[in-house]
């Protein structure tokens, strides 16, 4: 009974996550056939006990979802649009906007028109200094941008975006007990970065206690190219370590135990409200909580019956909480180790214990070997898909250093908490001393491995998200069937074989092909075209450009820039790292064409009102131009790229656009795309042309 659950709470997560991303008449309609199914099931003995549990599972996911968008999001999006007085409470994810004297982050609005309210919103501008404080002020309330973040963000119970109008008032501080927690979590902070140096300071926050403010760039890049970003979030991992510290003594089913059962269960409540609750750690805490639960009540506790509960408990709170990346992150994580446990017993039974001392020794070196291998690799796997479809990068070194470094995130926890626990007694500060000299030293370990496995080659995986996921499922449904057959031996080398078979399939379908992705500010975008390879970058704009365009370029496998084309009319000095670098400026006004990558023609217009580029792939042409270069006829083109401005001179059939602020798009005569992130035009041998990223523009 106890798998029933498990499988019963994967369904409804699964059911909640489709019905995020449908509309609500295929919700609806999904609904209905699995009320169908349900009813269908009941009727048949044989069909109760297999299918009528999943169909009820969905049926309940859908429902809950429908019941919750009805009654928690709708009445706040039928808000949007509206301007309103609020009194609004600053929450602790507040941080340094882009403007300056202002903050971003997440309001929690108490009051608004004078009406009582309870309301999250998120703002990019208002006025501030610090979480916790509460002002009034005037806002203009809509709709969250259709992004990437945009579920995360229905996850945490924000449904609104809120831009500062006017009228800013400093009410006073909140007391509310979270506040207290940040203002602690922020002094532990401090004290753990003034006894460590900066550097291992700042990583030991984040692994401690969740503070990634004081990481640097560098440090974060390392750890996310390496494959092991995980560590700096507190996750099911960080909760897992520290409860196993806790972990009574003896036989935790003896009576005698349940004292200090309790007691564990109350340091981790408390360990999760200080750092914030986030959604993986509530995750983890919520099953270790339940595991706990078993040993108190003395019944066996079991992993994916924990887990399943953990669904139904968090879905019903907040149908969007399975969207959230550390929840779906977390879990799969969590079947990946449940996988490789169950590999592992297989293993365990086809290699029975020896009678030779020293063949029994070897035996369980080599299970101990390859269980701690599979976990590695089985949970990398498991979470490989969820980064996919989120649109995030792979690391090709995450198995290596995740081996590497995971078994010293335990001591490094210890020792921050020792750490932190001696400053508080001046008496014995020698001893601090030098413990936090043995912490600073093995922090610094942690960040030499993690540095060398981000520079080996093929740290960075740019791999095609839907031709890979696709390639999963077909592994997934091999294992599986395997596995059912009672042949699970003869499954590494058939997945071996149809790994090599896709990876040759994908290189010969990805041969020639050019993607041209248009990249940087809102208002004035630029495009890197990439083929076999190679890199083009067609240039405008400034400093935060070129810096989208490396970090773009670091993403798809760290591609050489062959050619960089400067539009700018009035470049200022700027390294470029290309090859070669043309600048427009020193050209002769007229027209310059040049063939570059594989095959694909430049041309380029100088004109003293602006400059223009034209990529022709095989007769298909795109555009982008900065200012207004004059030209003696419209151009006509496939594509035109458009920044603040769409000239005259330019007649497309497409626009792509990354600012909704265009003052233009009502008199433009094309089909406009919208691309809140980073749009991109995939062209293939022949023509054939697909743009991902984008959303069509109704014109009101």
């Amino acid at each position: 009974m106890k798998r029933k659950l498990a499988v019963f709470g994967l369904a409804f997560s699964l059911a909640e996550l489709a019905a995020a991303y449908l509309p609500s008449p295929a919700v609806w309609l999904a609904a209905a056939f699995a009320l169908a199914g349900a009813v269908w099931a009941f009727r048949y003995r044989k069909a109760r006990a297999a299918v009528l549990p999943l169909m009820a599972a969905v049926c309940l996911g859908l429902g809950c979802h429908l019941a919750y968008r009805a009654l928690a999001v709708q009445p706040a999006l039928a808000l949007a649009g509206r301007t309103v007085q609020v009194t609004a409470t600053v929450q602790t994810d507040a941080e340094t906007s882009y403007q300056e004297d202002r903050l971003r982050g997440t309001l929690h609005i108490t009051e608004l028109d004078g009406r009582p309210a309870d309301l999250l919103v998120s703002c990019a501008n208002f006025p501030g200094t610090q979480p916790g404080e509460v002002f009034s002020a005037v806002l203009a309330l809509e709709e969250l941008e259709d992004d990437s973040y945009r579920m995360d963000r229905y996850a945490d119970g924000v449904y609104l975006a809120a831009d500062y109008l006017e009228g800013y008032a400093y009410l006073g501080d909140s007391s509310a007990p979270a506040f207290w927690l940040y203002r602690l979590r922020r002094a532990l902070s401090r004290r753990l970065t003034t006894w460590l140096p900066a550097e291992e300071g700042g990583v030991e926050a984040a692994m401690l206690i969740g503070d990634t403010a004081r990481l640097s760039d560098t440090q974060q890049e390392n750890f996310r190219v390496a494959g092991v970003s995980h560590l700096l979030a507190v996750s099911g991992l960080h909760v897992t370590l520290l409860c196993g510290l806790l972990a009574p003594a003896g036989d935790p089913r003896k009576r005698f135990s349940r004292p200090r059962i309790a007691g564990q269960a109350a340091v981790l409540l408390l360990y999760l409200a200080l750092i914030g609750f986030p959604v993986s750690a509530v995750r983890a805490g919520f099953v270790y909580l339940v595991a706990l639960g078993g040993y108190f009540f003395v019944q066996p506790p079991d992993t994916l019956t924990s887990m399943g509960l953990a669904a139904l408990v968090l879905g019903v709170q907040n149908a969007y909480f399975v969207c959230d990346l550390g929840f779906q992150l977390s879990f799969s994580a969590v079947l990946g180790v449940q996988a490789a446990s169950a590999l592992a017993r297989w293993e365990r039974r086809r290699l029975p214990p020896q009678d030779s001392p020293l063949q029994e020794a070897a035996r369980r070196a080599l299970l101990w070997l390859a269980e701690t291998l599979q976990v590695t690799v089985l949970a990398t796997l498991a979470t490989m898909p969820v980064l996919l479809a989120r649109g995030m990068t792979v690391s090709g070194v995450g198995v290596l250093t995740n081996l590497l470094v995971v078994w010293m995130l335990q001591p490094a926890l210890v020792l921050g908490i020792g750490v932190l626990l001696l400053s508080a007694l001046p008496v014995l500060s020698f001893a601090m001393h030098g413990l936090s000299l043995v912490l600073a030293l093995w922090l610094r370990a942690i960040c030499a491995v993690i540095g060398w496995c981000a520079s080996l080659p093929g740290a960075r995986l740019a791999l095609p998200a839907a031709y890979t996921l696709f390639v999963l499922a077909v592994l997934g449904v091999l294992a599986a069937v395997f596995w059912r057959m009672r042949k699970f031996g003869w499954y590494l080398p058939a997945a071996a074989v149809c790994a090599a078979l896709a990876i040759g399939l994908g290189v010969r379908m990805d041969r020639d092909v050019v993607r041209i992705a248009v990249v940087g500010t809102a208002g004035n975008p630029c495009l890197v075209v990439t083929q076999n390879g190679q890199a083009a970058v067609l240039f405008r704009g400034g400093s935060s450009n070129l810096r989208a365009v490396q970090e773009y370029l670091d993403n798809a496998g760290g591609l050489p820039q062959t050619l960089l084309v400067d539009l700018r009319q009035d470049p200022r000095a700027m390294e470029f790292d290309a090859e070669t670098v043309i600048a427009m400026d020193s050209l002769d006004s007229g027209l310059a064409a040049q063939t570059i990558l594989d095959g694909v023609t430049l041309e380029l217009v100088h004109d003293p009102g602006g400059n223009l580029a034209v990529l022709d792939i095989n007769g298909y042409t795109v555009g982008i131009m900065a200012g207004r270069a004059r030209l003696v006829q419209p151009l006509a083109l496939n594509i035109y790229c458009a920044g603040a401005s769409y000239p005259d001179s330019i007649d497309a059939d497409t626009v792509i656009y990354t600012s909704r602020a265009a003052d233009w798009l009502e008199e433009a005569d094309a089909e406009l795309l919208y691309g809140p992130e980073e749009p991109v035009v995939t062209i293939r041998p022949g023509r054939s042309a697909t743009i991902d990223g984008v959303k069509e523009y109704a014109v009101q």
